[in-house]
């Protein structure tokens, strides 16, 4: 199989690039019956800017074009984002994946397919993204996950995967003579960034441990592409003009869409799987969505795989006014319990329509809104079946209480023997009607009654009757750390007190992180913090324990760590907690580790939240507020006061 041509992205409608692979699987569920072939997930990316040393920016010098002789030149990036990044594509990712599936040990009974893992490398070649080994809080499994957003050569690292979520509907149309299938991707309001994705590895579907591409790509040595803009020149990792596949060092994952492999689903009882953890992430941007299909046999449903159909680039690349490029983002807003502003959702249609060509993929994708009908007909028909359904549960609801009173009457009359039995019951009725008439027989009854009422009410006001609840005060007490003190008077009356003042002046302590030691200084007592290396301050986050006050006995050599320890009571939402400084701060080296950095956990188990560097510092004697804004996610934001 020829490694396919592929175009430039559009500016509208979008541009999907799909995988050889997907159309090998559509072709064995055709002949199969004991195939299935099923639209199943997607993930929403934002691809990082084209801009060399800019965080975790693209940048596809780091590929190398394959010469002959064993030797490669870095690849040479255009003036246009547009050509690097389809030219790219096609020469390493879609390349590669023409090797795997032409290669003689390549086993076509396995159902999972390569693309993923091509995928996310070429991703991982050109710069774009970058992981680390989930911790124990994250996965109880061996996995990998995204690196975390952190300061990373002087910018901060994006996560490329925002979310991930199941595709709900798909329905086959047949519009003006072409058949197509409609792919819906739905974004609810409540969901926001899925806070972490899990990341599986898994072999490719070879025993090859490295591939040497020819100076062209595969099956089109000697063509020229139709777009004069892009060539046909085989791309590689390294100057030695090879690509590493299999090798223990090497990118071989995909997505781990298990919800049971998530710790944090597992932990939390509120959460049941992907769609609930996402509503605890925040708000977040994406330009690229990923489409997933799963590949099952019908007759063992267990055999199944679930694999990368292909991308869609919602627009093309723009440059920028410092000569990179990028692709605009769409903002997805997650509603905001505390300001009350609404979120926002997206529902994408995504148009599949194949063609018999084997020459280019085997399969022609296109966005478009020509024809919403079939769409629009099953919110109405859904949105009409749930009135129905409420019609009928009301309707229910009334007929039963109808049941109820039939058989009241029923057990009336079969319990009457004799109609003398009625009679006599309604002359005992009439009777007990007619003596508590009499009180109201006359005026004077009335207001013999109204006179009476009044007296006793003029007692309760003036005080003649008591009115007091006698409550036991003893038995009223206030929790533990709660702030408000419950006390009793002579008078066995019940009083509040506020205990809690602005600041809990808690002892200062220094911290060990190496051994976890933990040392308490006397009042105003200077912190010797000349190993600050592996040393440093640290306070038990309580509902009022919200002040850290250094004092600093000598200049510092290393970076100042302050330790936020959460075991036991944890962050709430609002929890403010400030720094100060009672001395100057002051480091031997002026040039590099001068920073206080604040973390937070337990011991064995810290996370950085922040890095404040010296030079944002206003002061010597520094005074920072650090707010907590999510504590689900440990979020927070820093103020520099002073």
């Amino acid at each position: 199989m020829a490694t396919p041509l592929i175009r430039i992205p559009q500016e509208q409608g979008g541009t999907m690039y799909a995988f050889a692979s997907a159309a090998k699987d559509l072709t064995k569920a055709y002949y199969n019956p004991d195939i299935n072939f099923e639209y199943s997930k997607f993930a929403l990316l934002n691809l990082p800017a084209i801009s060399a040393g800019v965080g975790n920016s693209i940048e596809f010098s780091s590929l190398f074009d394959s010469g002959t002789g064993g030797t490669a030149a870095s690849y040479v990036e255009n003036a246009n984002g547009n050509v690097d990044f389809a030219q790219t594509f096609q020469n390493y990712a879609l390349n590669l994946e023409s090797f795997i599936l032409t290669d003689d040990d390549y086993d076509s009974t396995l159902y999972k397919s390569d693309a993923e893992k091509i995928f996310f490398k070429w991703l991982d070649a050109t710069g774009a993204m970058s992981t680390r080994n989930a911790t124990a809080y994250e996965t109880s499994t061996s996995r990998l996950t995204e690196k975390d957003n952190s300061l990373q050569s002087g910018s901060e690292y994006d996560r490329v995967i925002k979310y991930i979520g199941d595709i709900d509907v798909t329905n086959d149309k047949n519009y003006k003579g072409t058949a197509y299938n409609e792919i819906f991707i739905n974004v609810p309001s409540s969901a926001g960034t899925t806070p972490c994705v899990l990341l599986e590895s898994s072999l490719y579907n070879t025993n090859a441990t490295s591939y040497s591409p020819s100076s062209s790509i595969i099956g089109r040595d000697g063509q020229t592409h139709p777009d004069p803009h892009i060539n046909l020149e085989a791309l590689s990792d390294n100057a030695n003009g090879t690509l590493t596949i299999n090798n223990l060092g090497d990118v071989d994952y995909g997505i781990d869409w298990n919800s049971s492999n998530y710790e944090r689903i597992l932990d939390d009882p509120k959460l049941n799987n992907l769609f609930d953890y996402s509503k605890t992430g925040s708000d977040f941007k994406f330009n690229a969505i990923l489409v997933y299909y799963d590949v099952y046999s019908k007759s063992n449903p267990g055999n199944r795989a679930t694999n990368l159909y292909g991308i869609i680039i919602l627009d093309n690349w723009k440059s920028d006014l410092g000569g990179g490029h990028y692709i605009p983002q769409q903002t997805k807003y997650k509603p905001n319990d505390i300001t009350g502003l609404n979120g926002n959702s997206f529902a994408l249609k995504l148009n599949v329509k194949f063609n018999s060509s084997l020459d280019n993929v085997g399969v022609e994708n296109n966005i478009n809104d020509f024809s919403t009908f079939s769409m629009d007909l099953f919110f109405d028909t859904t949105s009409s079946l749930e009135q129905a359904a409420e019609l009928l549960k009301t309707a229910n609801e009334r007929y039963s209480d109808l049941a109820v009173r039939l058989n009241a009457m029923e057990t009336l009359l079969l319990t009457a023997t004799e109609l003398t039995d009625l009679s006599s019951k309604m002359k005992a009725l009439e009777a007990t009607v007619e003596n508590a008439a009499l009180n109201f027989a006359d005026s004077d009854s009335l207001l013999d009654l109204i006179t009476s009422a009044n007296s006793r009410i003029n007692k309760l006001i003036s005080g003649e009757t008591p009115t007091e609840l006698l409550i036991e005060a003893d038995s009223i007490t206030s929790t533990v750390d709660s702030g408000i003190s419950v006390y009793s008077t002579s008078n066995n009356r019940i009083g509040l007190r506020n205990t809690a003042g602005g600041y809990n002046l808690s002892e200062t302590r220094t911290y060990d992180i190496s051994s976890g030691a933990i040392s308490e200084l006397s009042a105003n007592a200077p912190l010797d913090l000349t190993n600050s290396l592996s040393s440093g301050i640290l306070l038990k986050v309580k509902p009022f324990n919200n002040i850290v006050r250094i004092y600093a006995q000598n200049k510092l050599p290393n970076n100042l760590n302050i330790y936020l320890d959460d075991n036991g009571f944890g962050w709430t939402k609002g929890q403010v907690v400030n720094i100060t400084s009672k001395s100057s701060i002051e480091w031997e080296d002026t040039t590099t580790k001068n920073s206080i950095k604040i973390y937070t956990g337990t011991h064995g188990n810290w996370v950085l939240i922040n890095t404040i560097h010296s030079a944002s510092l206003l002061s010597n004697k520094p005074y920072i507020e650090l707010l907590c804004t999510d504590n689900i996610n440990k979020t927070f934001e820093t103020d520099i006061i002073r």
